[in-house]
This record gives C-alpha cells, sequence and structure tokens, in this order.
C-alpha cells in the first residue's frame, strides 16, 4: 500500500511538472484565435505594429515663372521649355517619391508681375516648388512672396547677390551670383588678355556699363572690386535703365575715356543697342566682356552679326562637350537628350542657349537629385534635403553643394567667345572648345 501511495505522489508529481511547462510555453505561442495577444502600449487594444498609412500618391504641383512676354519673351520661352523636359524626364522615369509632377507655368515680365504669379501659384494653383526666373529682379520679388508662404524657390537664372545674401530660407540657386562673376571676368581679363594686348596690367584702362537693376549692379560692383584688387585703372562706370533708347551720351562719355576694355551687364535688347551705339560713334574698346543675360543670348550675335565674333560673354557654361560628362554615364545620356529635344522644339536652334541649360539642370537637378532624399516634401524637409545632398556633377558641367545661405559653392562661371555666330568656352582649360580670336577687337576704335 505504501508502495502504491509512492506511485501515485510521483505520478501527481511528473503531471504539475508538465502543466508547468505547457503554461509557459503558451505565451509564446497563443492559439488561432486566442485573445491572449499583447495589447498594444496604453491600453488601446490595437496591435503593436499598425499598418503603414498609404503613400500619398497626389501630383507634386510645381510652377514655373518666366517672362513669356515683353523683351525677354523668347529667352523666357525657352527657359520654360527646358523646365517641361526636366519634368517629363522626372515623370517618365517614374517621378518623385511615387509622385508625378503636375507644372503650372506663369508670364512674368517684369517684378511686378512676378510678385502677383507667385502669389496666384501658391494660393490658387497650390504649388510647393517654384522654378525660375532669368531676371534677377524676378527672382528677388519671387523670393520675397515664397519665403513668407514657405514655399521653395529653386532660381537658375538670376545672380543678383541678394538672393542668397539676405537670409531667405527656402529660395536655392544652382549658379554663380552676380558678384563672383563679374569678378571672374575682370581676373580673365588681367591673367590672359592684358599680356595678348601687350599692357600691364596697372595700365589697363576700364569701363564698366551696366543696367541698374540688381543683377547689372551686382556684376559691376564684383567687376570694379577685382579690377580695383589687381590695380587697374577704372576710368568709367555708368548705369540706366533697360527701357532706354538712345545710348548716345553714354557712349560719347565712354569714347572719351578711351578705355582698353569695357564690362557690360545688360539684358538682350540693351546689349544689341550698346553695340550699334559703340559702332556708330566709333568707340569701341580693345575689348569687350559682356558677364551673363543679354551678350550671350543667341539673338545677340544673330542681330549684330559677324562683329559679335571676338566679344566675350561670362556666363555659367554652355553646351560642353559631350565628353565633359564622361564620368556619369546616365547624366551625359540625360544631357543628350535634353538637347536634341531642345532642338527639335526650336529648330531655328543651333546649339541650345545657355539660360535654357542652366533651367533645365536647375529643375531635373533638384527634382531628381534632391528631392528624392528629402524626408518630407514640406519645406523643412526640402530645405534640408537642399542643403544635405551633394551631386557631384550636373547639366551644367559643376556639381550640386548649396550652403545655409542657399548658394550653390560648386558654381562657376565660364570665359565664353562668339566665333562664327557660336558661343565656344575659351576657359577654363579642361572644358576649352576653342582657342581666343580677335584680341584686339577688328571693330576696335582706331
Amino acid at each position: 500500500m505504501k508502495k502504491m501511495k509512492k506511485i501515485l505522489v510521483l505520478l501527481l508529481a511528473f503531471i504539475l511538472t508538465i502543466s508547468v511547462f505547457a503554461g509557459c510555453g503558451a505565451k509564446s505561442t497563443p492559439a488561432a484565435g486566442s485573445s491572449s495577444a499583447p495589447a498594444a502600449s496604453g491600453g488601446s487594444g490595437e496591435p503593436a505594429d499598425t499598418p503603414a498609412e498609404p503613400a500619398n500618391t497626389d501630383p507634386l504641383k510645381v510652377g514655373a515663372i518666366f517672362p513669356l512676354s515683353g523683351g525677354n519673351a523668347l529667352l523666357g520661352s525657352q527657359c520654360l521649355a527646358g523646365i517641361q523636359i526636366a519634368v517629363d524626364f522626372v515623370n517618365e522615369a517614374g517621378g518623385v517619391q511615387g509622385r508625378q509632377i503636375a507644372l503650372t507655368e506663369a508670364d512674368a515680365p517684369d517684378p511686378t508681375a512676378a510678385t502677383t504669379e507667385a502669389s496666384r501659384l501658391i494660393d490658387q494653383q497650390g504649388v510647393e516648388i517654384i522654378f525660375g526666373s532669368l531676371a534677377s529682379g524676378n527672382a528677388l520679388a519671387i523670393a520675397g512672396v515664397t519665403e513668407k508662404s514657405g514655399i521653395t524657390l529653386v532660381e537658375a537664372g538670376g545672380i543678383a547677390n541678394e538672393l542668397t545674401n539676405s537670409g531667405f530660407q527656402h529660395a536655392f540657386r544652382i549658379i554663380d551670383s552676380g558678384g563672383l562673376r563679374g569678378g571672374k571676368g575682370v581676373e580673365y581679363v588681367g591673367d590672359v588678355l592684358a599680356p595678348m594686348l601687350g599692357i600691364p596690367v596697372n595700365e589697363l584702362k576700364v569701363a564698366i556699363i551696366h543696367e541698374e537693376s540688381s543683377y547689372g549692379t551686382g556684376v559691376a560692383d564684383g567687376a570694379e572690386a577685382q579690377a580695383k584688387a589687381m590695380g587697374m585703372q577704372v576710368v568709367l562706370r555708368e548705369s540706366y535703365n533697360t527701357s532706354i533708347t538712345d545710348m548716345s551720351a553714354m557712349v560719347l562719355n565712354l569714347k572719351k575715356e578711351k578705355p582698353d576694355v569695357l564690362f557690360t551687364a545688360n539684358y538682350v535688347n540693351d546689349a544689341i543697342l550698346l553695340v550699334d551705339t559703340l559702332r556708330q560713334y566709333d568707340a569701341m574698346p580693345k575689348v569687350m566682356m559682356g558677364c551673363g543675360a543679354g551678350t550671350t543670348s543667341t539673338e545677340f550675335a544673330s542681330t549684330i552679326g559677324p562683329d559679335s565674333d571676338g566679344i566675350f560673354c561670362t556666363d555659367m557654361p554652355t553646351n560642353l562637350p559631350i565628353t565633359a560628362f564622361d564620368s556619369d554615364p546616365e547624366l551625359k545620356a540625360t544631357v543628350q537628350a535634353f538637347r536634341d529635344r531642345m532642338l527639335a522644339e526650336f529648330p531655328d536652334l543651333s546649339t541650345v542657349p545657355v539660360a535654357a541649360e542652366a533651367a533645365f539642370a536647375g529643375a531635373y537637378t533638384f527634382l531628381h537629385n534632391v528631392l528624392p532624399n528629402a524626408k518630407t516634401l514640406d519645406s523643412a524637409g526640402i530645405r534640408e534635403a537642399a542643403i544635405a545632398t551633394d551631386v557631384p556633377l550636373t547639366a551644367l558641367g559643376f556639381g550640386w553643394d548649396v550652403d545655409e545661405t542657399g548658394q550653390n559653392q560648386s558654381a562657376r562661371a565660364n570665359i565664353n567667345q562668339w566665333q562664327d555666330g557660336a558661343v565656344q568656352t575659351v576657359y577654363p582649360e579642361a572644358l576649352k572648345t576653342a582657342d581666343v580670336i580677335n584680341v584686339p577687337l577688328p571693330i576696335a576704335a582706331k
């Protein structure tokens, strides 16, 4: 009997032990349909891993503001085409973070219109990014609106210094500033052209003529500062409003001073008027160095004719040899496709205008390289991505390295020259497409 009790005790202990182990295992593997799964923190009863919210697939609304009427309408329409091609390329590749891009255009022939149209695009069209704007006055007007609204401005034309030294948090410029461009033109004259002229730098007489907006003034300030730093003699500086129709008095003042070099900052119509007046009064200096905009336009050379050969135009890199993009085969193919599409759309052009190239480069870099890095597509997320993103090479031949001010520190200006009706790059050496010609100019005053 005692033996039987002992067996029963052992059997009962064994059953209890099995029960304990079974109870321990039940926490990690509850039966299907069991209510024993742990609730989410907070006691809501919801599972701990809730399904992710569906991705936003609404179109990403962007705007483009350029002068599509008035004196700069041709350049503006070409810039708009560059933006549209960039949007098309990115949409064809799947868009931005799964969202297709919807582009709305706006016409702004002047800063007043730029302010009005920026407000309309933001308030009525709901755009989140604006691309612009060819002219510095327009760029500053747009930036004033976008800054208040927390909307991003991507600028690829306006070079006014104020755009990136006024504390704007949502304006980003892919190209160089006016002051840097003016200084680069003067530096090239002193280092390269003065020896070609056989004139010591400290004896070189320089005149500066510029349109009076923030664009022209910024370029002229940079040119004058660099000229004085290099010991050149600045014998004349005059400005004018772009509505000017008679430059006779200004050119006659220049003729009295007999400068060796003329630095200019103009738009197309006033650049043409200036050269015509210089020819009329036989007052053309030995070297004319334009800095952006007017003297780079194909309309400038086609209107001036063969006398444009030898005139310099300091500007963004333009129509670089396609081999300049060999290090990035994907970008190389994109640049070639852009050029082909632009020339198909504008069959009268032999090369793509630099303003259109810049507009395309700014939009494509931002949509293709910057925005995919944004954690959120609001203004704060976009700013963070714009500053954090480092692109070694863009469609302009330099990189994207934006600092806290919104200025691209990788941007540079090339020294270009009109030769046989086409813009040729003569500096830097690595990107040179032709040697310098016509120094001094054949039409220089005798």
